[in-house]
């Protein structure tokens, strides 16, 4: 009941033009430092990805990536690249905060395939050595086709070099940290597993009686 008060609060303060933040000390484990948005819509999309960081451990730099990637992404495309390459800069921050997959990936590397007239691949997080690429898009590539069709071209490419492509939202490592995480760590341990090879069946030949 308290929450909900608090909350019906905070909507009147900023009905009438109040900015309100959550102060950080109301979180345990979350860095003082680093304000929270008490906007109601803001915590219900936003408030697992902030567990998921307490749980999984969040210094200041790393907050303040997520606060920045958790803002409303904007529709002109100049703003959408923008919000991409702030959750793509969180992704890499959290990668290399896990003891998983520190030191695993690359931010923006290129790789030697041809694309596009171009005689290398740019891909958003690289895993060298399981071969995992990790691609953040913003909402226009679904629906600009001429980027949803260059998107196909580059996953089939990597896909024919050995590569495993996991796509994301610009979106969804702050509204679905738990799956982005999740899958991204799931890749990397099936990628370790030696590929079993069929053995031909083994007749045997009995005695007749």
């Amino acid at each position: 009941m308290l929450a909900r008060m608090f909350d019906r609060r905070c909507r009147g303060y900023e009905a009438v033009g109040y900015s309100i933040v959550l102060p950080a000390s109301a979180i345990p484990g979350w860095p003082s430092d680093v304000p929270l948005p008490a906007d109601p819509l803001w915590k219900r999309d936003y408030a697992a990805g902030v567990q998921r960081l307490v749980r999984d451990g969040v210094d200041t730099p790393l907050a303040n990536l997520f606060v920045t990637a958790a803002q409303p992404i904007p529709t002109e495309i100049e703003g959408a690249n923008r919000a991409r390459g702030a959750s793509e800069a969180f992704v890499y921050r959290r990668l290399e905060t896990l003891p998983e997959t520190r030191g695993r990936f690359r931010l923006n590397a290129d790789l030697p395939i041809a694309f596009d007239g171009w005689g290398r691949m740019e891909v958003d997080l690289l895993c060298a050595d399981a071969r995992v690429v990790v691609e953040v898009d913003g909402s226009y590539h679904l629906a600009d086709p001429v980027a949803y069709r260059r998107d196909r071209r580059k996953d089939q490419l990597l896909q024919e070099n050995g590569y495993l492509v996991l796509r994301y939202l610009a979106e969804d490592p702050g509204k679905e940290l738990d799956s982005v995480l999740d899958g991204i760590l799931r890749a990397l341990s099936s990628r370790r597993k030696p590929t079993s090879l069929a053995l031909p069946m083994a007749v045997v030949r009995g005695s007749r009686p």
